[in-house]
């Protein structure tokens, strides 16, 4: 029924006359400017490194329904979702494990989440019909951002005020639970311009999950499949958000402030417990934004920026389980020996269970007393060798736990800048700022932690002669727990014909521990459901502790290699080292836009197990990641647009850091817009050779999204447009992992409104 409705609607759509309009031509459009390289205006060619635009156009013709999914068309960057509510964006890849290498900023504002180092792409107080263009720089810039600017920057840019209709709304429906509503008015008086919006969107996430499990035949082969599971990973999310903007002779003053929620299902792990529930996932996330450029002085622009921003997670998970797991003997045990632990609870189910088995052998004298006094309080071990200890029947019951995984994060940021025009040929931008991040959680930190960030940074444009231009920038960082770190980069522009340059980049990044490396403490604090058994109440013995930066930590955990122990002196901060060679250029007669990049970068990267029941800080392992891309535009006509890009990228090694990089991926676009309210566009987007799995490689994504579009005009006042989209999947492999849900076609109707 869905398909036969957008087909009618397709029809419906494409069935118009295609006017020729009189639209400029790409030959006649100045060169874009970028504002996020190196936080001065500049031209596309003469910018210290590659540089996507995606523009108004590209985000409404895309058919996208969220950030992540217009990402897609950036060249190297890998989008996929790890449920329907946690998007996963990271241009190269490596882990998969949030959002840890990538700065993401909305107009300027940081959304990156400090404890868990995660952007909440799905949470953001945004929505895509109020997002002007976004300034993706491909490559490390953390001599402009700072840390954790490692892989590459994503700077959303969001309209302004005064280039909105006074009213726009639409509503969107279609398959899986898609049902989206968005409205927003905006108004200009004088020299002040405002805008409120508010949207929600909801649909059902994925349908199954894979579990993975091995049996073995009769042959005595092992044999890998995937059981699916019932998936519960929906999500409701809303939002409200705003903005303001004074602007004067030589001053302008904006303030922007936003609150959204979501309710988001999750899937309850099994194991040692039974879960009673699917535990549902509860944020929120507020935030204001402060920011002043004043222009009186006719070479200085100064620009004070603030902002603060928190965070805030509620689920509370129900299990039934023996209260002798919460004995605090048994906790001790698994900080000391997992592995142990693991296997000695592993038998004691078994024993519970009826079924015969053995202790595993104890590894330590101190392992030996503490085993001792765990069997010796649940009655496995009884007689003089207990002494005191009485046994507890209790603990060998089952009994209803409730235990709350509820975190609090806030950020509150402060910068100063100054741009300094000292002559036409020489600008230069200093400044200094200070970044405060708290977290508050007995789940993962045992209380509330902090971690303060101070920094100055400068970057200088010398165009030393009429086409070559030098580009020198540093940032300097004093970090509470990772130190302090420098990171520079140079760059020569050579604008060898008007409309192409060749550059030459060479720059160093950092990534710096999160809250959760440096300072996690992660535990189930448990309360029973019988209030009357409280002297049961407890933690799990699943501790995951991150080494403090003083004294060494060792941790005896399973890996690919066996059982070993793993010790650190902290958290390390990663490393990059990147060299580049880029070319940049026009072709006006062709009507054609190039960019390629040839990079090498050397990277010192940690493949941290960042699990509560495996909680691993591993040291730093060396990569070397080279490869092309190759990004091109072509407008042959005012009403025809076409994109394709292209990324080889190759990294040594084998580990998690190493799963999530495609060594071919790309897309292509094709937009049509009549110019007289009919649009239509293709968009194909693929990646090959993700999560190498060894039992059954690599998985290979691919997906069409088509859509179409028509609008009418009323007394030039009113506009209504009617758009359908379909996104097909053409392969069956799942998205980002094995474990993942199904692929299957996505369709949905848009009906939009807008008054001016």
């Amino acid at each position: 029924m869905e398909k036969s409705l957008l087909a009618s609607a397709i029809t419906l759509l494409t069935c118009q006359t295609y006017a020729t309009a009189d639209d400029f031509l790409f030959a006649e459009q100045e060169m874009p400017v970028v504002l996020s390289a190196t936080r001065l205006k500049q031209a596309v060619a003469d910018a210290p490194a590659s540089v996507t635009i995606i523009d108004r156009q590209m985000i409404a013709q895309s058919g996208a329904r969220e950030i992540p999914d217009v990402l897609r068309l950036v060249p190297g960057m890998v989008v996929g979702y790890e449920k329907g509510w946690d998007a996963f964006v990271s241009y190269h890849g490596t882990s998969a494990d949030m959002a840890r290498r990538m700065q993401v900023l909305v107009d300027g504002r940081s959304v990156f989440q400090p404890s868990l180092a995660f952007v909440d792409w799905i949470g953001l107080p945004l929505e895509l019909d109020d997002i002007d263009r976004i300034e993706v720089i491909r490559g490390p810039n953390a001599a402009a951002y700072g840390a954790n600017s490692f892989l590459a920057i994503v700077n959303i840019i969001t309209r302004n005020p005064a280039d909105l209709p006074t009213v726009r709304a639409y509503t969107r429906q279609g398959g899986e639970g898609i049902n989206d509503n968005f409205v927003s008015y905006a108004g200009v008086k004088n020299q002040f311009s405002w805008q409120l919006s508010a949207n929600q969107r909801n649909d059902d996430g994925f349908d199954k999950y894979f579990d993975k499990r091995k049996t073995v035949d009769a042959n005595n082969q092992t044999i890998v499949y995937f059981e699916p599971l019932p998936y519960a990973d929906d999500k409701r999310q809303k939002a409200v958000y705003g903005q303001g903007i004074l602007e004067g002779d030589s001053y302008s003053l904006k303030m922007a402030a936003g609150h959204s929620e979501m309710v988001a299902g999750n899937r309850s792990d099994s194991g040692l417990v039974t879960f009673l529930n699917e535990p549902d996932l509860k944020s929120k996330q507020d935030y204001l934004n402060i920011s002043l450029e004043n222009n009186t002085f006719s070479q200085h622009q100064i620009k004070f920026q603030t902002d603060f921003s928190q965070f805030e997670s509620k689920q509370q998970i129900r299990v039934k389980t023996p209260a002798g797991y919460f004995i605090p003997e048994l906790q001790q045990l698994f900080v000391q020996d997992r592995v142990y632990t693991d296997s000695f609870l592993n038998a004691v189910s078994k024993i519970l269970a009826g079924k015969k088995t053995s202790l595993p052998t104890v590894t330590s004298p101190q392992i030996g007393a503490l085993t001792l006094q765990v069997a010796c309080k649940t009655g496995l071990q009884q007689g003089k060798i207990c002494g005191s200890i009485k046994p507890d029947p209790v603990y060998t019951k089952e009994l209803i736990y409730l235990s709350d995984i509820n975190k609090t994060e806030s950020r509150l940021e402060a910068e100063l800048q100054d741009t300094w025009t000292i002559n036409p040929n020489l600008r230069i931008v200093y400044g200094a700022g200070i970044q405060d991040s708290r977290a508050d959680s007995l789940h993962y930190f045992n209380g509330e932690v902090e971690n303060t960030v101070w920094r100055v940074f400068a970057h200088g444009e010398w165009q030393f002669m009429p086409d070559w231009r030098l580009n020198a920038g540093i940032m300097d960082e004093q970090d509470d727990y990772a130190g302090n770190l420098t990171s520079p980069r140079l760059a020569l522009n050579w604008r060898f014909l008007p409309t192409h340059s060749l550059r030459l980049v060479s720059s160093r990044a950092y990534r710096t521990p999160d809250l959760r490396e440096s300072k996690a403490y992660w535990q189930y604090t448990a309360y029973t459901e019988d209030r009357s058994l409280s002297k049961y109440d407890g933690n799990f013995p699943f501790l995951g502790q991150a080494p403090s930066p003083v004294g060494q930590t060792c941790v005896r955990t399973n890996t690919n290699t066996g059982v070993m122990d793993i010790c650190t002196d902290g958290a390390p901060s990663e490393r990059i080292t990147s060299a580049e060679i880029g070319y940049y250029g026009e072709l006006p007669k062709q009507h054609l836009q190039l960019d390629i990049r040839v990079f090498k970068d050397n990277l010192k990267l940690s493949e941290h197990n960042l699990e509560i029941d495996d909680f691993v800080i591993a040291p730093l392992v060396e990569h070397q990641q080279r490869g092309v891309e190759l990004s091109t535009q072509w407008r042959p006509h005012p009403h025809w647009r076409f994109m394709l890009n292209y990324a080889y990228d190759d990294i040594t090694g084998g580990n998690d850091n190493t799963d999530f990089v495609p060594k071919h991926s790309g897309n292509f676009g094709a937009w049509y817009d009549s110019g007289k309210g009919v649009q239509s566009s293709v968009n194909y987007v693929f990646y090959n050779q993700l999560y190498n799995d060894p039992d059954d490689g690599g998985l290979y994504f691919d997906r069409l999204d088509w859509r179409v579009a028509k609008k009418w005009s009323m007394r030039k006042l009113h506009d209504v447009e009617l758009s359908g989209v379909w996104q097909i999947r053409l392969t069956e492999d799942r998205e980002l992992r094995r474990h993942n849900g199904s692929p299957r076609d996505k369709m949905w109707l848009q009906l939009s409104y807008a008054f001016d």
